[in-house]
């Protein structure tokens, strides 16, 4: 309950987007209850893009609070990607976070994707990588999508994580919010995943 309070209250926040400059700023909020709560804000200067977040996993004790910069990297039509670089102060190291957010949007199919690369800069951090989710959907109205969604979450000497299930997204004029039913392929928990993303 206490995520889900965090999510509503954070609804009054400035999606992590392309950065247009009618909409500089955005929100990406996801909670699914089995795994962290990610809550990050970003503002776009065009190309240039700033970022800060934070990463909790209360039933883990894990935190980590991130900043950094990058770069919005997108066509006239939307396709494109943005690439930040972020310094991370986790509970067990500092490292060096490298970003990806890949959107590809071909008549009514479109495919989105968040990936990131941990470097650790202290002996104790982990190398870890993930992309979760990367999820595909069919537009079947204006406002609703269908698709699915895949996750993989991989720390160097643990077996990787892998899950996908079902997706649905409902679209607003600055706002979007999908749910994932994720199901384990390797070493995942099953779980219901709400992401909520926004502009202004």
């Amino acid at each position: 309950m206490g995520r889900w309070l965090a999510l509503g209250c954070a609804l009054v926040w400035p999606r992590l987007g392309h950065g247009q400059a009618s909409h500089p700023w955005s929100v990406y909020l996801r909670d699914g209850g089995r795994s962290p709560l990610y809550a990050f804000a970003s503002y776009s200067f065009g190309r240039p893009v700033l970022m800060v977040g934070a990463i909790v996993d209360t039933p883990n004790e894990y935190t980590e609070y991130l900043a950094g910069g990058g770069v919005n990297l997108f066509a006239a039509s939307g396709n494109g990607a943005s690439l930040l670089a972020l310094g991370s102060k986790a509970t067990d190291s500092w490292y060096l976070e490298v970003y990806g957010l890949p959107t590809l949007t071909v008549g009514r199919l479109s495919a989105t994707g968040f990936a990131g690369l941990y470097i650790p800069v202290e002996s104790r951090g982990v190398r870890q990588y993930f992309l979760d989710p990367v999820t595909v959907l069919w537009r079947v109205h204006r406002r609703l999508a269908l698709g699915g969604s895949y996750t993989v979450y991989k720390i160097a000497g643990v077996a990787g994580r892998h899950g996908a299930g079902p997706a649905v997204q409902i679209t607003f004029p600055a706002a979007s919010a999908t749910i994932d039913a994720l199901a384990a392929i390797s070493s995942f928990t099953d779980e219901l995943r709400l992401t909520l993303q926004f502009v202004f």
